[in-house]
């Protein structure tokens, strides 16, 4: 909402500058400041004006070191990155003058553009990143409600530079080294080691924080909504709900009318683990790399054609793949059983969700042994998305009563991918668990 006390200090700002500043619009809302469009004797440019807040006081203080580091970079030559002309302070007020960045903001506008300028679009935000990285800084709020694009799609411009670091700042304005840990970020857009602060600042940390990033506007463009958006409104009473879905839950990437390397490219980049994330490099994300991977490819004597992404399966589609391949693996092994001897009840039962299945199968032990009762075996299947597409995770478990003490010994069984054979692949581990799960079973403390 635009606070007319602000709109009133623009004007006025305007006014000092000379008579040929005017105010012609507000063009964006923040909850550290409002951007004002004015036009200027070179054009059209961007006023932000920090609320009362962010200009005294200790945020106040850090805010003016952000703007001094941002009036630093100035005028750029990255055509990608916002230009920066000056900062200071207006009637008790903090303020930034930049460049009007061509377009509309790009989470507003992603159902309007093409397939064909996702790559581009990606590309040039990566080159401004590369550009902050030359200067030994990292973003740290890459996300498509910070990326303004022109209308005719063919241009990016990354907004924002208040949340820069340097990669070799230990202290980041003192709050590291006072234990304060903030996120100067967007929950949705951090991965879980920035989301909870789980590694030191260094530079290795913030180019996986980087990396994921790009993974999340590269979801956006691809998926046409915002990263998480569902899942915020859903939680939107509670933030720590919100958190762990972030910190934890894999987002689905995938479209039919999308270059199958930048899907994957994506899956990448959103990998929840930092290490395995962060062996992506920056200029993995430029347009060239496509024309690499095609000139690599050549060279094995495979013709790259233009790979389209499978199409995303729908939940009864889950569902019902689900429902295969558990009724697959409940014949087979209660026909293993059956071959050992064991003629057991066996259940297919509903799992969590409705992605997942819990097969059971009881029989009673045998008697003059250690075991008393029922012997439960019990298979937990989970069909998830996975970097790759679909995988099934599977967990396997035995109980019994040994010498009158109920016991229980569980294994999680490596994830098998969704393809041709899953089945029998996921059944062949089963029947090998059985022998650890029985050993652990019988090993008295």
């Amino acid at each position: 909402m635009l606070d007319d006390n602000l709109l009133g200090t623009a004007r006025r700002w305007c006014h000092a500058k000379g008579g040929l500043w005017e105010v012609i619009s507000e063009a964006g809302d923040g909850g550290t400041s409002q951007v004002f469009s004015v036009q200027s004797p070179d054009g059209i440019r961007a006023l932000k004006l920090y609320n009362r807040k962010f200009s005294s006081g200790g945020l106040g203080k850090i805010e003016r070191i952000r703007i001094e580091r941002q009036v630093e970079l100035g005028v750029n030559d990255c055509p990608y990155l916002v230009d920066v002309f000056e900062g200071g302070e207006f009637e008790n007020h903090l303020f930034l003058l930049m460049n009007h960045a061509p377009g509309r903001e790009l989470a507003k506008c992603l159902s309007e553009i093409p397939r064909s300028k996702i790559r581009s679009i990606v590309d040039q935000i990566a080159r401004a990143l590369i550009f902050l990285r030359s200067h030994g800084l990292c973003h740290r709020d890459v996300k498509s409600a910070n990326v303004f694009v022109s209308n005719d799609f063919n241009h990016a411009t990354l907004l924002d530079l208040s949340v820069t670091r340097g990669v070799n700042d230990r202290m980041g304005l003192g709050t590291d080294q006072d234990n304060q840990l903030p996120v100067v970020a967007t929950a949705r857009y951090s991965p879980p080691e920035y989301l909870f602060r789980l590694l030191d600042p260094t530079p290795e940390a913030w180019h996986a924080l980087d990396v994921y990033q790009m993974g999340g506007l590269l979801h956006d463009l691809i998926m046409r909504e915002l990263l998480f958006e569902a899942e915020f409104l859903k939680s939107r009473e509670n933030r720590y709900r919100f958190a762990w879905i972030v910190a934890t839950a894999s987002p689905s990437v995938n479209a039919i009318d999308v270059d199958r390397d930048l899907i994957f490219l994506a899956r990448r980049a959103l990998d929840k683990d930092w290490a395995t994330r962060s062996l992506l490099k920056l200029e993995d994300f430029l347009a060239d790399n496509e024309k690499q991977q095609a000139l690599a490819l050549n060279v094995l004597g495979l013709a790259r054609t233009h790979l389209i992404a499978p199409k995303t399966p729908s939940l009864e589609e889950l569902r019902r793949r689900i429902r295969e391949v558990a009724d697959a693996l409940e014949s087979r092994i209660q026909e293993h059983l059956r071959r050992n001897g064991i003629t057991a009840a066996h259940y297919n039962e509903a799992g969590q969700n409705d992605c997942s299945k819990r097969l059971r199968f009881v029989w009673d032990a045998e008697e003059d042994t250690l075991l008393s009762g029922r012997i439960e075996f019990t298979i937990d299947l989970l069909l998830k998305t996975v970097p790759a597409g679909q995988s099934f995770d599977c967990k396997a478990s035995l109980q019994s009563t040994i010498i009158g003490v109920d016991r229980s010994s569980h294994i999680e069984l490596p994830d098998v991918a969704d393809e041709a054979g899953s089945s029998d692949q996921i059944g062949e581990q089963i029947e090998a668990s059985l022998g650890s799960l029985a050993a652990s079973l019988l090993q008295v403390s």
